[in-house]
């Protein structure tokens, strides 16, 4: 390849400076994804054409030392429970969409739900946070919604506000 063609080919492609060419791209992106999910023991998963991750069993990330997911890392659908409990997580950006069981993110350094699942089909469990706001909550918890000891006292109405919960409200 001549260099003549070799600046032509780079700049078709609009490479910005800022990002190198491969994650521009998303080269290596399903490695990367695939790498974490081993090192994390998550199985029977999809990667969708979005780079979303489908699960068909439940998802045990507690204790694994997490302060946020990977920026790689979006979960879609999980069919079952979903635990990332007992981290650091500051965020819930990453997490599932849905959650086919209960969603548990207690024990942690969050101060809003923003990037929670918005259905979850079975318990939200979000107590012992650093909550300051319900912003981000499931819209929609078929189980129970435990948000106690948190930063804020939430009320049962707050709850109410955000999320519609078919099983008990603990606050």
């Amino acid at each position: 390849m001549k260099i003549k063609d070799m600046k032509l080919v780079r700049e078709s492609l609009k490479f910005e400076r800022s990002l190198l060419p491969y994650k521009k791209l998303n080269i290596g992106k399903i490695t990367l994804i695939k790498k974490w999910l081993y090192e994390m023991e998550v199985k029977d998963y999809t990667i969708n054409e979005d780079f979303s991750i489908d699960v068909a069993n439940s998802i045990n990330l507690e204790n694994k030392g997490l302060s946020s997911f990977p920026s790689y890392i979006k979960f879609n659908k999980v069919e079952g429970y979903f635990y990332c409990s007992f981290n650091q997580l500051t965020t819930l950006e990453g997490a599932p969409n849905e959650v086919g069981g209960g969603f548990y993110c207690e024990n942690n350094q969050l101060t809003t739900l923003e990037g929670a699942p918005s259905k979850v089909e079975g318990n939200f469990s979000c107590y012992n946070n650093q909550l300051t706001s319900l912003e981000g909550a499931p819209s929609k918890v078929e189980g129970y919604f435990y948000c106690y000891n948190n930063i804020k006292k939430f009320t049962i109405e707050e709850v109410r506000k955000y999320c519609k919960v078919k099983g008990e409200i603990t606050v």
